[in-house]
């Protein structure tokens, strides 16, 4: 089987199954309950789509990194949980070619869902009344955009740690103390060096200096290199 053909049925794996669709369900509340807080908040009429994105995008950095670190485990964990990886294995495909489908089935689903909690972040505002359009708003979902894919980049330990812990759990407990970890280190002054706080530098000024760029580069490559080892070297049970 090519890569197209490993990539089609990792595709109607996921979409039928009942986890694709409830993570966009759990991950509208975020978007909901943000807007509505930071729109009660504010004066009538004192805030505009600009002031109301860019607080509420923001706020969701964190929830977004906790979103894609358990889409990225569940991808890979999901085969040890459900106790499909000896079929998976058995099947004439290149464990590359595994490895590649579902990181790639991880990037688009992690794209979709922040595209989705931007267009819900607009359904709240435009329902309770944010007035001020601008042009300048498609700046703002670009940086989310990218923001999310910085997100996505520094997911691929927690996709490693899937499996060498062979479930998604693990990487769920980590990611738990890094929000934590990251709150503490952002106060120090320390988010342009740790890996899941400088996605969030660049949500809020808009630029990485050379240093933040590389630890980033880093750490996601050296998730990725750990996953194709795994599956290359490691023994399945």
């Amino acid at each position: 089987m090519n890569i197209f053909s490993v990539l089609h049925c990792e595709i109607r794996k996921i979409i039928r199954a009942n986890v694709f669709w409830l993570v966009f369900l759990v991950f509208a509340f975020g978007p909901i309950m943000m807007g509505v807080g930071i729109i009660l908040s504010s004066d009538t009429g004192s805030i505009n789509w600009q002031m109301y994105l860019t607080d509420l995008l923001n706020n969701l950095a964190a929830l977004g990194l906790i979103g894609y670190t358990f889409i990225a485990a569940w991808v890979f964990g999901r085969e040890f949980t459900d106790k499909t990886i000896k079929d998976l294995l058995a099947k004439p495909v290149s464990r590359s070619n595994i490895v590649l489908s579902k990181l790639l089935v991880i990037l688009a689903w992690s794209i979709l869902l922040s595209i989705y909690m931007f267009a819900t972040a607009l359904a709240v505002g435009g329902i309770l009344g944010v007035t001020g359009w601008s042009p300048l708003i498609w700046n703002i979902f670009l940086k989310f955009i990218i923001t999310s894919l910085l997100f996505i980049i520094v997911t691929t330990p927690g996709a490693c740690l899937a499996n060498v812990s062979k479930g998604y759990l693990a990487p769920l407990e980590l990611i738990l103390v890094i929000v934590i970890l990251s709150n503490v280190l952002a106060s120090f002054g320390f988010a342009p060096y740790f890996p899941w706080t400088i996605p969030s530098v660049f949500q809020s000024i808009g630029f990485l200096n050379l240093s933040s760029i590389i630890i980033l580069g880093l750490t996601g490559i050296a998730g990725i290199v750990g996953i194709f080892a795994w599956w290359r070297f490691s023994e399945q049970q």
